[in-house]
């Protein structure tokens, strides 16, 4: 899978988990500024981040920022299916997800990339924890992959605008 480079989207080390998570704080405190080098939050919250995209093998492992915002982290990877999308693949997830839908789904949408590909987008704003959670699933029709997007903001501070950025970089996927 190829992307664009999009501003405010800023990839960090996947050598380890300890690098990952050591580029994500300080992307994340350069963001916030210094005073959020205090924050235990944010240290553990990079830390979580990479552990996890360390665990699924994920590809892109970024912070997202805007002016009006607070930084996002971002994990994408790509999952391959065991037999090749068929071409109502897209609307299927989307009515899964619809239907597997818990109270912290507010919105599940299907549209497409400027390349074409079928992508599902689904916006989780829990109602217990602080933060939003955005997903967008770009499908490969007639192939076998998927690209997994996941942007995550501990405060939601900002959310329209990292949406807006993550869009950006999901509209360029290219499954080569």
């Amino acid at each position: 899978m190829r992307l664009a480079s999009v501003a405010g989207v800023t990839p960090v080390s996947l050598a380890s988990p300890e690098r990952t998570a050591d580029e994500l704080a300080a992307l994340m405190v350069r963001a916030r500024g210094p005073e959020a080098a205090h924050d235990p939050g944010v240290r553990q919250s990079a830390e979580e981040a990479a552990e996890l995209a360390h665990a699924h093998g994920a590809g892109l492992v970024a912070v997202v920022e805007h002016a009006a915002a607070d930084p996002a982290v971002l994990v994408a990877l790509v999952v391959v299916s065991d037999a090749p999308h068929g071409p109502d693949a897209a609307a299927e997830l989307r009515r899964y997800l619809e239907g597997a839908a818990g109270p912290d789904i507010q919105d599940v949408t299907e549209s497409c990339t400027e390349q074409g590909y079928p992508v599902v987008i689904a916006d989780r704003i829990p109602a217990v924890e602080a933060g939003c959670q955005l997903q967008a699933v770009v499908v490969e029709p007639g192939g076998r992959r998927m690209a997994v997007f996941t942007l995550h903001s501990t405060t939601g501070r900002g959310w329209l605008e990292l949406a807006g950025v993550l869009g950006r970089l999901v509209s360029s996927v290219a499954f080569g």
